[in-house]
């Protein structure tokens, strides 16, 4: 007799077999992985564990439902997806209404993602239409090419006050730049910029280095 029980989002399926219990992990809870995520990181990058500093003290003050609470007016965890075509040699920006800027795709997390690398992807599809496109894995796929921290201003049309994003950014790697269909809610418009053009731009920031050692 086979009997199986399962718990929540992360759960354990309990496997009973002959009356041997056999315990499958599925997922985690969001707040830890990403302080797995982060601890991983900073192995492969010690020389930012400084500058993280704000973002480790954040995940000690609030919860898991919190960390990706809009109306988290410290801030919340959000993901970026850097769009870069191999063809064209030029990354994807997206001209964002509210901010009148130019960004990469990217947005915040929703209780339906199972991991930052799904809302990550869903965020991609959602915001420019694509829909094939390869990850750049680093030697643990679940790690971000970057982890950055940046104020965003207060919007006065969502009536959202200033708060920090904690954006976990991944790189996927495309082979046409046809197709783009982008939220004309959320975006005036779309380009597509060199690495040189993007390192131009302060708010690309701390990952400039990173892509130019993976892609160059």
């Amino acid at each position: 007799m086979i009997n199986a029980k399962l718990f929540c989002r992360s759960f354990i399926i309990i496997i009973i077999y002959d009356k041997i219990k056999i315990y499958i992990r599925i997922g985690e809870e969001m707040k830890e992985q990403v302080k797995n995520i982060i601890k991983k990181y900073l192995e492969r990058n010690p020389n930012e564990e400084n500058r993280l500093l704000p973002l480790l003290g954040y995940l000690e003050r609030f919860n898991e439902e919190e960390i990706i609470d809009w109306n988290n007016t410290s801030g919340h965890i959000t993901v970026g997806a850097f769009v870069y075509c191999k063809t064209e040699d030029k990354f994807l920006v997206l001209h964002h209404k509210d901010l009148d800027m130019y960004l990469y795709p990217g947005g915040h997390v929703d209780k339906k993602d199972n991991s930052l690398l799904d809302a990550a992807k869903r965020e991609l599809k959602e915001e420019t239409g694509i829909k094939e496109f390869k990850l750049l894995e680093t030697n643990d796929k679940i790690l971000p090419i970057d982890i950055d921290i940046h104020l965003i201003p207060k919007n006065e049309r969502v009536n959202m006050s200033e708060h920090f994003h904690f954006d976990f950014r991944y790189l996927f790697l495309i082979d046409s730049i046809d197709n783009i269909k982008i939220d004309k809610e959320e975006f005036y418009s779309y380009r597509w910029i060199s690495i040189d053009e993007l390192s131009r731009d302060k708010n690309f920031g701390s990952i400039i280095n990173k892509l130019k050692e993976v892609l160059i």
